[in-house]
């Protein structure tokens, strides 16, 4: 594992952020046939639309063959591969519903980007972080996806749709459990649940990860291009410190410099009582 993450640091550091012509950094297919009314091919045009939208963010990286299936078990990227090394992800979506659709698909490709692989089945305990960060990069790439509906839909007759990712995104964005109680800052309300985090990556049905998203929501907002840190995480040597700052800590030694300053602002927002 140590052998695979300082590999993958190696070759990031090979990748140009910005590629002459646009190729795409991974290549969908939709295995299922049961999307209720929606048609695979239009699932897979949706996916594919995601990719397009998300791909400023991957540092140049190319992910190769995904294979989407829907399940009830989904949303969920599995840890094992298929039989030619292709990534499996589950969605569970049941007809035409595109933002649905687009929030489950960018989450998962969000632990794709955050190298989910090499820090599997909660190892570093801090794993939640991850989840929550996937969270926000949801939500985030609902407002991207409309922007470009709007002005290039996949088909002319979609351009209509531009405005449900927002509504989407606003209807999840403004739920109660994602509030701060009134009065507290993140760095005390952390503390509160930081053991059932670190022991429960989606405590209390991801109801705290989705509030974490909330406020770190913001940070990124303001400077999009920070996305791209995503692709810099889990990549910390394995030690017997499984905490928290620790791994902010081995993220930020490991991001580009001029990216740095965003992980003191996510450090200070979490851990900062002052």
């Amino acid at each position: 594992m140590r052998y695979l993450k300082i590999l993958l640091l190696f070759l990031l550091t090979l990748l140009p952020f910005q590629l002459q012509a646009f190729v795409a950094p991974a290549q969908v297919s939709v295995e299922s046939q049961e999307w209720g009314d929606a048609s695979p091919a239009d699932v897979q045009t949706v996916l594919q639309s995601v990719i397009e939208v998300i791909s400023p963010y991957m540092a140049g990286r190319n992910f190769g063959a995904i294979t989407v299936r829907n399940d009830k078990g989904g949303p969920i990227s599995l840890y094992e591969r298929g039989a030619t090394g292709e990534y499996i992800v589950l969605l569970n979506v049941n007809g035409r519903y595109w933002a649905q659709l687009a929030y489950q698909f960018s989450h998962e490709m969000c632990h794709l980007m955050s190298n989910y692989d090499l820090a599997p089945r909660n190892v570093s305990q801090q794993q939640w972080f991850e989840e929550s960060l996937c969270e926000a990069f949801s939500l985030f790439t609902l407002e991207k996806m409309a922007k470009h509906w709007e002005t290039n839909p996949p088909y002319p007759q979609w351009q209509e749709y531009a405005p449900k990712f927002i509504d989407y995104q606003q209807d999840m964005y403004k739920q109660t459990h994602r509030r701060l109680p009134k009065g507290m800052k993140l760095p005390k309300w952390y503390k509160q649940y930081a053991e059932a985090l670190s022991a429960d990556p989606v405590a209390q049905g991801r109801d705290l990860n989705e509030l974490v998203a909330n406020q770190l929501l913001p940070i990124f907002a303001a400077k999009p291009q920070t996305w791209v840190i995503m692709n810099y995480i889990n990549l910390g040597e394995d030690s017997d410190d499984k905490s928290l700052n620790k791994y902010l800590s081995d993220w930020q030694k490991n991001v580009p410099s001029e990216w740095s300053e965003t992980i003191n602002t996510i450090k200070q927002t979490l851990l900062n009582p002052s």
